[in-house]
């Protein structure tokens, strides 16, 4: 079941129709629970669950002892200010490392500026007489220029005034290569 941010409820639910106990039972075994954790905590222990741990931890070194806090009066519905002082220990939730999924981040998106150096290429590798050109070969033509975008235009704008023809992608690739004097 997925009970996601539902709180003590949902676990009590959860318990009565997995596990056929009755309302009654469900919530004291889901308050047993809580409330074990919560003296473990006023113990300074540290509770492990499944996701993690959580433990109570004295107050960072320079967090302020006192706040204002407002309140409202339910029965005139006037706001007051009051100075409270603040919890001497925190709640610190450090959650398990081995469900932590570390995926790679997908790069940015590319600005107009490196669009516009994209087309480019694309017509000058056109022009070369590579009208269509996959995903492999353009790869293969950037890494031939070391992998910047600037070179490898610099290169094909060169290759073009020279007038240059090709038989296939691959000797494109070597000749991009070969010119590695050609900077931007």
């Amino acid at each position: 079941m997925n009970w996601r941010s539902q709180g003590k409820s949902a676990l009590a639910k959860m318990l009565m129709q997995e596990h056929g106990v009755s309302k009654r039972q469900a919530e004291k075994a889901v308050n047993a629970v809580f409330s074990c954790m919560a003296r473990a905590l006023q113990r300074g222990e540290v509770v492990e669950l499944p996701v993690g741990t959580i433990e109570a931890v004295a107050l960072p070194a320079g967090r302020k002892t006192q706040t204002v806090q407002k309140f409202e009066n339910i029965q005139n519905g006037k706001t007051f200010s009051r100075l409270v002082r603040a919890r001497r220990r925190i709640i610190r939730f450090k959650p398990n490392p081995r469900l932590i999924e570390k995926a790679p981040f997908p790069p940015p998106p590319p600005g107009p500026e490196e669009l516009r150096k994209a087309e480019e290429c694309e017509q000058l590798i056109s022009a070369l007489g590579f009208p269509n050109i996959g995903l492999p070969d353009w790869r293969a033509l950037l890494a031939a220029a070391g992998g910047n975008l600037d070179w490898l235009l610099a290169r094909l704008r060169q290759l073009r005034r020279d007038g240059h023809k090709f038989k296939n992608l691959d000797e494109l690739a070597a000749t991009v290569k070969d010119l590695y004097w050609i900077r931007k």
